[in-house]
């Protein structure tokens, strides 16, 4: 559903399976925003992040969780969150506001 909310508002959408192919792409393609799940498989969201940031890619990023996305979004100083179910139209707008600064 998020991919296609995405790709139906004109952005271009790459997805990953897990924190290592996250982190992969990534490094060959620098995303202008990312959108984290905290739960997933392997590496979870918040590893994720950390190593992103450790690697030192700065996108901004979108914490999507069921469970404590905006304490999360405090913890690791991510720059917006949303809660489980979230409106599509919500995240489009959140993601247009990040990349346009």
């Amino acid at each position: 559903m998020l991919r296609i909310t995405m790709l139906s508002a004109g952005f271009s959408v790459d997805v990953a399976g897990d924190g290592e192919a996250a982190l992969d792409q990534v490094a060959r393609r620098p995303p202008d925003v990312i959108v984290l799940d905290l739960q997933m498989p392997g590496m979870d969201g918040r590893t994720f992040y950390r190593e992103l940031r450790k690697r030192g890619n700065a996108a901004p990023v979108i914490i999507l969780s069921a469970f404590g996305a905006r304490g999360a979004r405090r913890e690791l100083d991510a720059q917006a969150h949303l809660e489980k179910p979230f409106d599509p139209d919500e995240l489009v707008q959140v993601v247009q506001e990040l990349i346009d600064g």
